[in-house]
C-alpha cells in the first residue's frame, strides 16, 4: 500500500540518495511542511521541480519521482524562512495526486525499487565508473587518503552511482533523468559518458593551462631580458644598437629634408630617445616632438597656378560683384608671374557678416591651386594659442599656426585668419602680439614656435585676414595689412547671387530637383526688402531654406508640384514681412531728420527728432548717445546760436528747451558724422521749415561751419536705397568715394555734395511758406 507521505518541492536542486545537502525554505507552505515532518514525524519526500523558476509549481510541474529525506537539522531565520540540512534515504515514486492538508501539501507515495541491480553488466559497468571516479576525484583535488575513504566502490553500484551523479557536471534535464531513472544499468551507461566527457574537458584545461603557463614564462623571461637589455644600454649608451622606433624616426626626419639647423635638432632628440626608458614620461614626450617635427612640410610645396585666366574664372565662379577684390587678387598673381620670391602684403578683408570674406579666401587657394587651412581666432587671449605651449607642460602642444600648417600639408598653403578683430589680451598674455611676427614678411621666414623650438618657415605662406571692424585691431598690427573692405550688396546684386548660387544649393541641399522649385523676380525682391536687412547673405540664405523645407513637405505630400512662389504667394511660406519702411511713416513734421550710420553689420538709416519746449534754456540728448555724438550736437546748437540771423531766427528762439532724441533709445549709438543730421534738425524745428521728403544726409561739422568728411560711404548709400530714400547729402570731399557704388544705385539716387553748414541747410530744409 502507498504511504501518505509529505511533499516538499525543490527549485534548482536534485537530492540523491546518500547526499547531504543543505538548502533554504521560504515559502509558507514548504515550511509548514517541514514543520509538520518535526512535530508529527510523517515521511518528507523532497521533489524536484521540472522548471526552477516557477514560484508556485503545479502538480505537473513536479517530477512524479522524489527523494526520502531524513531531516538533520533546521536553522530558522528571523524573516519566518528556514535552512535545512537533509540527507537523501531511497528514491519514492508519486502514485497519486497532490493534497494540502491544514497547510501541507501530501501525496501518496511508494519505494522506487532498483532494477537489475545485481546483473553482471552492472557489475561491469560499476567498475569501470569507479575507475572514471577515482580520476575525476583527484582532478577535484582530493587526496588519496581521502578519495579513499568518501568515495564508494564498485562493490556497492547503487551508492557508487549516486555518488558520481552529485558531483559530476550535467544539466538539469540530465540530473532529473538519473533521479527517475529506475535501472541501475543505465544509470551507470549514462554517468559512464558523462565522466568520459567530464575528463576529456579536464585533459583539454590542463592541457591548456599548462600553454598558458608556458606563455607566461615566455613573456616574463621577454621582459627580464628587455630590463637587462636597458641596463646594457644604459651602459654602453648607443654602442648596444639603434631602437627600432628611433630608426624609423631618424629615416622620416632625413626624408623630409628639413632646414640644417632643424634636422640637426630632430636627430639630437633621436639620439636622446634611444637612451630614455619607453616606460619613462620622458619617452613619450620626445616622441610625441619627434612626430610633431617629421609632420611640418618642410619641402613639400605646390606649385602655383598664375594663370590670370583661370583664376578670373574660379573667383567669378564662386563669388558674384566684389570686382575690387578680384582685381587685387588677380595683381599678386601677375607680381608672381613676374617674381616667383615677391613677398606680398597681407590682405585683410573687412566687412559685414556674411559678404563672403573667408569663403572668398577659400576661392583664392582653388584659383592659385595651393591647400586651404583656416584658423579661428574669435575669443583667443592666450598667446600660447599662437606661438604653442613649451615642451615641459603636460598636454603642450604646437600653437594654431603651425597646426594649420600641419593640416594643409604644404608649406605654401593659404590660411585664412578668421575674425582677427576679436583677439583679446588678458593675463596669459596677447596673441595680437604674437601674430606681429606671424605676418611680418620681414621676420616670418625664422617663425619661433615654443613647442617646436626651432624657426619654421612661414615666408611662402599667403596668409588672409578677416574682421568686421577695423577699430579693435592694433595699431601695431593693423599696419601689417592691406586693408580691402567689402561692401554690403546692393539689392540687384542680392537678387543675382540668390539665382546663381543661393538657390541651386538650397535646393540641392533639402532634395529638390531644379523643377521643382522656381521662385520669381518679384518674390526675391520681396525677401530682400521685407524679410531680411542686412548688407550680407545669411539670412537670405536663411529665408531660402525656410523656403526649400515648406516646398519639400509639399512635393513628399503631392499636394503642390512643381511649387512656383510668387510675391504674392510669399506670405503664406515666410509669413507677414518682418521689416518695412520707416521713411513711410515719416510725416512732414519740422525737426525730423533721416540720419545716415554705418555698424559693424553694414549701413543703416536713423532717425533724429528735435522738439522744442518752452522752459529754461538748453539741450537735452536721449537714445543712448556716446560722447562724441552728444559732442556734435552741443556744436550744432552752438553754431546756429551764432548764426540765427543767417538761418532767419531772434536769439529769442532759443530761450527754449531743445529735446534731441535719436531712436532706438536701445542701441548705443556714437560717431561725429551725425552732425549734419543733428544741425539740420535743430535749424528746421527753430525755423519751422520741415526737412525735404525722402533725403537722407550724413557728415561732420565744425564750429566755423565746415562739413568734414566721414567713412563708410558705400554701406550708407547703400543703406539709404534700400529704405527707399531718393536724395542724399554727403560732404564734398567724400565724392570720390561715388565710384565705389554700382551704377544702378546711382541712378536710383540724387546725391548732393555740400561744403558748409549753409549748403546743407539750403539743400535739406524746404523753402519757407511766403508771408
Amino acid at each position: 500500500m502507498p504511504d501518505l507521505a509529505l511533499t516538499l518541492p525543490l527549485r534548482g536542486l536534485v537530492v540523491y540518495p546518500g547526499m547531504l545537502r543543505a538548502f533554504p525554505v521560504g515559502r509558507p507552505t514548504s515550511v509548514h511542511t517541514v514543520d509538520r515532518h518535526i512535530d508529527e514525524g510523517m515521511p518528507l519526500v523532497v521533489v524536484p521541480q521540472r522548471d526552477p523558476a516557477d514560484e508556485d509549481p503545479l502538480e505537473a510541474d513536479l517530477l512524479d519521482v522524489g527523494t526520502l529525506v531524513d531531516v538533520l537539522q533546521v536553522t530558522r531565520l528571523p524573516d519566518g524562512s528556514m535552512k535545512v540540512l537533509v540527507e537523501g534515504v531511497a528514491r519514492w515514486s508519486r502514485v497519486g495526486k497532490l493534497l494540502v492538508d491544514d497547510g501541507a501539501t501530501v501525496a501518496p507515495f511508494r519505494p522506487l525499487p532498483t532494477a537489475d541491480a545485481r546483473s553482471s553488466d552492472v557489475t561491469a559497468l560499476a567498475r569501470e565508473l569507479a575507475a572514471l571516479h577515482e580520476e575525476t576525484a583527484g582532478a577535484a583535488g582530493l587526496t588519496p587518503e581521502e578519495n579513499e575513504l568518501l568515495t564508494a566502490t564498485e562493490d556497492e553500484p547503487e551508492r557508487l552511482a549516486d555518488q558520481v551523479a552529485a558531483t559530476l557536471p550535467m544539466t538539469w534535464e540530465q540530473r532529473l533523468a538519473l533521479l527517475a531513472e529506475p535501472s541501475l544499468a543505465r544509470r551507470l551507461q549514462a554517468l559512464l559518458d558523462l565522466a568520459a566527457v567530464a575528463i576529456a574537458q579536464q585533459r583539454i584545461q590542463a592541457e591548456v593551462g599548462s600553454k598558458v603557463q608556458a606563455a607566461m614564462d615566455a613573456n616574463q623571461r621577454e621582459y627580464h631580458l628587455k630590463e637587462q637589455i636597458k641596463v646594457l644600454r644604459a651602459e654602453l649608451g648607443d654602442a648596444a644598437g639603434p631602437d627600432a622606433e628611433a630608426d624609423a624616426f631618424e629615416a622620416r626626419i632625413l626624408e623630409a629634408k628639413m632646414p640644417e639647423e632643424v634636422e640637426r635638432e630632430a636627430l639630437r632628440e633621436v639620439a636622446r630617445l634611444r637612451r630614455i626608458a619607453t616606460d619613462s614620461a620622458e619617452f613619450n614626450i620626445a616622441r610625441t616632438w619627434l612626430e610633431t617635427v617629421c609632420d611640418v612640410p618642410w619641402n613639400h610645396a605646390t606649385d602655383d597656378d598664375t594663370s590670370l585666366e583661370r583664376a578670373q574664372v574660379v573667383l567669378d565662379e564662386d563669388h558674384y560683384g566684389l570686382d575690387k577684390v578680384k582685381e587685387r587678387i588677380l595683381e599678386y598673381l601677375a607680381v608672381r608671374q613676374l617674381r616667383n620670391d615677391a613677398q606680398g602684403a597681407i590682405l585683410c578683408f573687412v566687412g559685414a557678416p556674411g559678404v563672403g570674406k573667408t569663403s572668398l579666401g577659400r576661392s583664392i587657394a582653388r584659383a592659385m591651386g595651393r591647400t586651404f587651412a583656416r584658423v579661428s581666432l574669435g575669443g583667443i587671449k592666450d598667446e600660447s594659442e599662437i606661438r604653442g605651449h613649451r615642451r615641459t607642460y603636460i598636454g603642450s602642444m604646437p600653437g594654431r599656426i603651425v597646426q594649420a600648417l600641419v593640416r594643409a600639408g604644404t608649406s605654401n598653403p593659404v590660411i585664412v585668419l578668421d575674425e582677427i578683430d576679436k583677439v583679446g589680451a588678458d593675463f596669459r598674455g596677447d596673441p595680437a602680439s604674437a601674430l606681429l611676427e606671424v605676418l611680418d614678411p620681414e621676420q616670418n621666414h625664422a617663425f619661433s614656435d615654443h613647442y617646436l623650438d626651432v624657426p619654421v618657415d612661414l615666408s611662402k605662406v599667403l596668409f588672409l585676414c578677416t574682421a568686421n571692424l577695423v577699430d579693435p585691431i592694433p595699431p601695431a598690427l593693423y599696419d601689417r595689412f592691406e586693408i580691402i573692405e567689402i561692401p554690403g550688396y546692393t539689392e540687384e546684386e542680392k537678387v543675382e547671387i540668390a539665382r546663381r548660387f543661393l538657390i541651386p544649393r538650397a535646393a540641392e541641399a533639402h532634395g529638390l530637383q531644379p523643377e521643382q522649385l522656381r521662385i520669381d523676380l518679384p518674390a526675391l525682391q520681396a525677401i530682400v526688402r521685407d524679410h531680411t536687412r542686412e548688407a550680407g547673405l545669411r539670412n537670405f540664405d536663411r529665408q531660402l531654406a525656410s523656403l526649400c523645407r515648406k516646398v519639400a513637405r509639399q512635393v513628399v505630400e503631392g499636394r503642390d508640384k512643381p511649387a512656383r512662389i510668387t510675391a504674392a504667394s510669399l506670405e503664406r511660406y515666410l509669413g507677414p514681412p518682418r521689416f518695412f519702411s520707416d521713411i513711410d511713416d515719416r510725416d512732414e513734421t519740422p525737426g525730423v531728420v533721416v540720419g545716415l550710420a554705418w555698424t559693424a553689420t553694414g549701413g543703416d538709416i536713423l532717425f533724429i527728432e528735435c522738439l522744442r519746449m518752452d522752459g529754461t534754456a538748453g539741450l537735452k540728448l536721449t537714445g543712448s548717445l556716446g560722447d562724441v555724438m552728444k559732442e556734435s550736437a552741443e556744436a550744432a546748437m552752438s553754431w546756429l546760436r551764432a548764426h540765427a540771423a543767417e538761418i532767419g531766427c531772434s536769439k529769442a528762439d532759443f530761450d527754449a528747451l531743445f529735446h534731441l532724441h535719436v531712436p532706438a533709445g536701445a542701441i548705443p549709438k556714437d560717431g561725429p558724422s551725425a552732425g549734419v543730421s543733428m544741425v539740420t534738425a535743430l535749424a528746421s524745428r527753430l525755423t519751422g521749415r520741415p526737412v525735404r521728403p525722402r533725403m537722407a544726409m550724413t557728415g561732420e561739422i565744425t564750429l566755423r561751419g565746415k562739413v568734414l568728411p566721414i567713412g563708410g560711404v558705400k554701406e550708407k548709400v547703400l543703406a539709404a536705397r534700400r529704405a527707399g530714400i531718393r536724395e542724399v547729402l554727403l560732404p564734398r570731399h567724400n565724392g570720390k568715394d561715388l565710384q565705389d557704388i554700382p551704377a544702378a544705385v546711382r541712378r536710383d539716387l540724387t546725391v548732393h555734395l555740400v561744403d558748409t553748414i549753409h549748403d546743407v541747410l539750403d539743400a535739406a530744409l524746404e523753402p519757407s511758406a511766403p508771408v
